[in-house]
């Protein structure tokens, strides 16, 4: 049985003994001695049982008063081998007792063996050489077990071997199940096994649970063998164990508490509730008072403490041995109907709610927490933006004191709102400590994040084509008409936007939004008619490149390999050619998306104004056709030259004839190749070109100041061209003018 040398009294083999109520798996307390019932101390307190063992030889004559709470066993059936063992064993005891040394250390050691055939003789022969008395009847031990598992009863597994204890303690809490019985028949059933070691232990578990912590399978089996379940939700009302501590409280008048000792009896020194019927231990007791106090039907006073529904976390934290010792139960304050109907009117739930609540109704407050999680959320979200700063077409929509102000009130609004997480049960809430006036205070906060809503939801539906617009402004020519336009519907609007009665008035938004979206559709007209101007179409672009390859640029080209050609002007003609930007992709929808040409980034005001490129494109080609002329004339003129003329008769027969050619028709070969331009290349090599830029000409006319007369400008010239053409054979020299 695994008892210890120290025995519950001195003097008397007795020990505290706990074995399972089977029907209730939950553990009993009570006596194993060894002896007969007039054998014990008379000193020792009676409790739930008592399990003899009587002696195998010479027991002692006594009477069974056939008691439902004793359990007698009687080694009957044992043999020659258990015999000589036990004999061994006492005389082999007896021997050592008065020997020393090593004869000492010898008898022990037969003693040890001794023992240990006693052991394996009852391990091996235990189910059939005990008999067990209970109530005047008397069987083999296992008799008692007959039809059932001995092993599933006791909890051992298939692989596992079952011990003496274990057998003893099963059989017994099967014999005493009707006096457990008959003893508390309103005790709870758990489904889990409970014993004096782990029941302080697995009420702390229901206790947290209770308070919303964590759900274990111990807490839950504990709740729900105290009726304080109903599915998942705790509901007090169900549970015997509560409603017999409630309806103490409520026989209680106005004021009144019930004192800890009108709850608990002693029997035998052992308190319990309701000892008669219930029999709860303490522990239990606590864990149906703080269901109760979750329900808000009672208030719970230890020393220098009371705990309420909104404390619940502070009660699981507090051990089960202090909150068994507790002062006294005390009903809380009634409910505080106008203050809870002031919060559901806040919170926009229907007032109505309060009413479900005082009755338990759990959905109520469900919805209440929803509503204040979702609304502290909205007050976060508002705080952030005003951190930002509400903006509309650029400017703050709000005074750094206004600012300021509404920061204020959304900050105690929100601080209210999250101490309302606390009152997530019905019992919660009935320990309400705000009243009605407190709660309607906070109508400024709601009235505060509605402002603030308001115009972020103005800014996000006026703020994109707003944006679209500042956008625009900055794309056109400074001074155009639509940019006075815009500027007046921007006063106007943010003049309107700064009153809270006139930004609140039904028709704001829609005449707002219609006006931001004519001007709009004003600017892209505008802007679709300016790239039409200031970009080749298809039909044009074709023409430009045809333009770039003419066999007119070519011939330019070619001859502007000679020195005295003003290459400048081809190169002048060649860059406002390519410069002329060719762009037909652009489509409304694009432009609707995005105020500047996607495809070609054009932006009127910084492009210079200019002809339509198309027209721009025709004088192009008619320019290059001047300047073929004039290329033209420019080598007839200078081979005609007498300066030229001796270099002319110097050429071979061959070039020559190319170039008299051109003398006489007065018009470039149709093949002009590389022979010709050499040749011309060669005759004009004596001539020597000077460059002049006409800015640097500007300057030289202006050096002295302006006006003045003919003959100082005239004489101004002279000096400038001296200057360019001194150390040179003046008649060899040409003014190519840049």
């Amino acid at each position: 049985m695994e008892c210890t040398d120290y025995t519950y009294v001195t003097g008397y083999k007795i020990w505290q003994h706990e074995i399972e109520w089977l029907e209730r798996k939950a553990a009993r307390l009570g006596y194993l001695f060894f002896g007969a019932p007039n054998e014990r101390s008379t000193a020792v307190p009676p409790r739930d049982f008592y399990l003899y063992f009587l002696q195998p030889f010479e027991a002692p004559s006594f009477k069974d008063e056939k008691k439902p709470d004793e359990l007698f066993l009687h080694l009957k059936n044992d043999d020659e081998t258990f015999r000589t063992a036990l004999r061994g064993y006492a005389a082999a005891l007896d021997l050592a007792s008065t020997a020393s040394g090593h004869a000492k250390n010898t008898y022990e050691s037969k003693a040890t063996n001794f023992l240990r055939e006693l052991v394996q003789w009852l391990q091996k022969n235990m189910a059939t050489a005990f008999d067990v008395t209970c109530q005047g009847r008397t069987k083999p031990l296992t008799e008692w077990a007959k039809g059932k598992s001995i092993r599933e009863l006791s909890g051992i597994s298939s692989h596992e071997r079952i011990n003496f204890r274990d057998m003893v303690n099963t059989v017994a809490g099967m014999c005493l199940d009707s006096h457990f019985r008959d003893q508390a028949p309103d005790y709870p059933f758990f489904s889990v096994l409970i014993t004096g070691a782990n029941r302080a232990q697995a009420a702390q578990d229901a206790l947290r649970a209770i308070a919303g912590q964590n759900r274990t399978k111990q807490a839950t089996a504990v709740m729900d063998a105290l009726g304080l379940l109903d599915g998942e939700r705790i509901d007090p009302y169900q549970s015997k164990y509560a409603r017999y501590i409630l309806d103490n409280a409520k026989k209680k008048g106005a004021g009144q508490v019930v004192n800890r000792s009108e709850l608990f009896q002693e029997v035998l020194g052992v308190e319990y509730l309701a000892p008669q019927t219930l029999r709860l231990e303490p522990e239990w007791a606590v864990v149906a008072l703080a269901a109760l106090v979750y329900a808000g039907e009672i208030v719970l006073a230890i020393p220098g403490k009371k705990f309420d529904a909104t404390i619940l976390p502070q009660m699981a934290g507090t051990g089960v041995e202090e909150l068994a010792q507790f002062k006294h139960v005390e009903r809380p304050k009634d409910w505080n109907i106008p203050a809870l109907k002031a919060l559901f009117e806040l919170l926009g739930l229907p007032p109505g709610m309060v009413q479900q609540i005082t009755q338990a109704d759990e959905i109520p407050v469900q919805q209440m927490q929803k509503t204040v999680s979702e609304t502290v959320n909205r007050f976060v979200v508002a705080q952030q933006n005003l951190h930002n700063g509400l903006f509309f077409w650029g400017r703050s929509l709000l005074s750094e004191d206004e600012v300021q102000k509404l920061k204020a009130r959304l900050e105690e609004t929100k601080t209210f709102l999250e101490s309302l997480q606390a009152y997530t049960t019905p019992g919660k809430l009935k320990n309400f400590r705000y009243d009605a006036q407190e709660v309607k205070g906070h109508h400024e906060g709601f009235q505060s994040l509605k402002e603030i809503e308001s115009l972020q939801e103005l800014a996000n539906e006026l703020g994109t084509v707003a944006s679209y617009l500042s956008t625009a402004e900055a794309v056109l020519t400074t001074g155009h008409e639509w940019l006075d336009k815009v500027k007046s519907v921007r006063d106007e609007v943010l003049g309107q936007i700064g009153d809270p009665d006139k930004r609140g008035a039904a028709a704001f938004r829609q005449q707002t939004q219609r006006r931001l979206t004519d001007l709009k559709k004003a600017y892209s007209q505008i802007y679709l008619a300016h790239h039409s101007k200031a970009r080749l179409g298809v039909k044009d672009d074709k023409r430009k490149v045809q333009l770039m390859g003419d066999e007119r640029l070519k011939v330019l080209q070619k001859l502007s390999t000679i020195n005295l050609m003003p290459l400048q002007h081809l190169t002048d003609f060649q860059n406002r050619l390519a410069g002329l930007k060719s762009c037909f992709a652009l489509t409304e929808q694009e432009l609707n998306a995005a105020p500047v040409c996607p495809h070609c980034n054009y932006k009127p005001g910084s492009e210079p104004q200019t002809a339509p490129a198309a027209k721009m494109l025709d004088a192009l080609d008619d320019e290059l056709d001047k300047l073929v002329e004039n290329w033209t004339q420019t080598l007839l003129t200078n081979l005609e030259d007498p300066t030229t003329k001796g270099a002319l008769s110097l050429l071979k027969p061959e070039p020559r004839n190319l170039v008299d050619g051109f003398i006489k028709k007065r018009a470039l070969p149709d093949n002009l190749n590389q022979d010709f331009i050499f040749a011309l290349k060669e005759i004009l090599s004596g001539l020597t070109p000077v460059s002049i830029k006409i800015a640097d000409l500007r300057s030289a006319l202006l050096a002295g100041g302006s006006p003045v007369t003919p003959a100082e400008m005239r004489k101004r010239f002279e000096d400038y061209l001296d200057h360019l053409i001194k150390g040179k054979e003046p008649g060899k020299v040409r003014i190519v003018l840049e």
